[in-house]
């Protein structure tokens, strides 16, 4: 499922939390911290993507 979407900061499996140091975003799934641009084969879109997606798909 490759789109403009696919990206971590879309994948419900991101968490973002602020830390002392600044924001922290971690892979729940993977378990490891990543970015919000960052782009990994195990992406699963949160529910709002999603409904774009097959909004996009229908107007195709």
């Amino acid at each position: 499922m490759e789109n403009r979407y696919h990206c971590c900061a879309t994948c419900e499996h991101f968490h973002a939390a602020k830390g002392d140091a600044g924001m922290v975003y971690h892979c729940i799934r993977l378990g490891y911290e990543t970015r919000p641009e960052y782009k990994f084969n195990c992406w699963e879109p949160r529910e709002a993507i999603r409904k774009k997606l097959a909004e996009e798909q229908e107007r195709s």
